[in-house]
């Protein structure tokens, strides 16, 4: 084993290890592709800054103009209203990015139906530990004189039980707006 390269490897690991982008990622670049695929990821613009600071470490720059051009068209991409909905209701985070406000309606209902979805798989999983708990007490009731306390634990599990079966049934609903104009 070649002990010295090991070492050398490990060093030049070190050195670049807070940066975002290696040294041969600075010199290297291609900063329109890059500004086109922050753009298409809806990244904050503030990426750049990070991009310069990492290549001064090297004393390399970065190609503003070109990294800006890529961006812009990457948002034209990201910001359309079908995207926004999309980047919702993965559950992604929006930094802000977009300046038509269509996007930004798309994804809030996006978002807000991947939360009614992450509740609905939370109260699916908590029904689920609800009805072992449940047989759990009911083989201890079976197998015990002193029932009383088993049985209050019983009575409030299916208390909570019927609760989240209520708000997953409202979850399930469509919302019903109704309007009045006079």
């Amino acid at each position: 084993m070649h002990y010295p390269s090991l070492f050398l490897a490990l060093s030049v690991l070190s050195l670049t290890q807070c940066s975002s982008l290696s040294i041969e990622e600075c010199a290297n670049s291609d900063w329109f592709a890059l500004g086109l695929a922050d753009g298409n990821r809806g990244t904050s613009a503030g990426q750049l800054n990070q991009y310069q600071k990492d290549c001064r470490e090297f004393n390399l720059s970065v190609d503003t103009a070109q990294w800006k051009q890529g961006y812009q068209q990457g948002l034209a991409s990201y910001c359309l209203p079908e995207n926004g909905y999309r980047v919702g209701l993965a559950g992604e985070s929006y930094y802000g990015v977009c300046s038509n406000n269509a996007f930004v309606e798309r994804y809030n209902q996006g978002h807000q139906k991947y939360l009614t979805n992450k509740r609905l798989s939370e109260i699916a999983d908590r029904l689920n530990t609800i009805d072992r708990e449940i047989s759990s007490l009911d083989g201890k009731i079976n197998n015990l004189t002193d029932k009383a306390d088993l049985l209050k634990q019983k009575n409030s599990l299916l208390n909570e039980k019927n609760q989240l079966l209520d708000e997953r049934s409202r979850l399930r609903r469509p919302d019903m707006r109704f309007e009045f104009r006079f």
